[in-house]
Formats: structure tokens, C-alpha cells, sequence
């Protein structure tokens, strides 16, 4: 059985009830919830690489989105006075 909660303190309030007696014990182990990743992301892409990259390559491929993610402001000076 698999159930989804979430963590308030010591105790895990799930999202629906137990069909078990109160009192049984049980065994839990627990895993955070993964974050629902937009498709083609980097980090959709990096999580599909999970354990085929070092984190070193991770890092870059971060990086590298990062300067292309980047604004080159020239481009919009230079677009404005074109128009003038």
C-alpha cells in the first residue's frame, strides 16, 4: 500500500484514511514527495540523467543554462534606437 501525507512535526498526517484497526503496527518508509518537473526543463533533464552524470557535470550543464538564460541588453538598446 502506498499513501501520500504530509509531515507536521513527528507525525505524518496522510491525505486518506488507513483501512487498518487502530493499534497495528506497521512498517514506513519514507521518501519526499518528487516535484512534478516541466517537460524539457533542466532539471527535468538533469533528474532523467540522475546517475549517469557527475555532479561536476550537472554543474556545468547548470551553469552553461544559466549564461544562456541571461539577458543580453544590447539587443533591446539596439532595437530601440533602430526604431527612433
Amino acid at each position: 500500500m502506498a499513501y501520500r501525507g504530509t509531515v507536521r512535526g513527528n507525525t505524518i498526517v496522510l491525505d486518506e484514511p488507513l483501512s487498518l484497526t487502530d493499534g497495528t503496527r506497521v512498517e514506513v518508509t519514507v521518501f519526499p514527495e518528487q516535484k512534478r518537473l516541466s517537460k524539457g526543463t533542466p532539471d527535468t533533464v538533469l533528474n532523467l540523467l540522475a546517475g549517469t552524470l557527475t555532479h561536476e557535470e550537472a554543474e556545468l550543464i547548470r551553469q552553461a543554462v544559466q549564461e544562456i538564460r541571461q539577458i543580453d541588453t544590447s539587443l533591446w538598446e539596439n532595437n530601440i534606437e533602430a526604431s527612433s
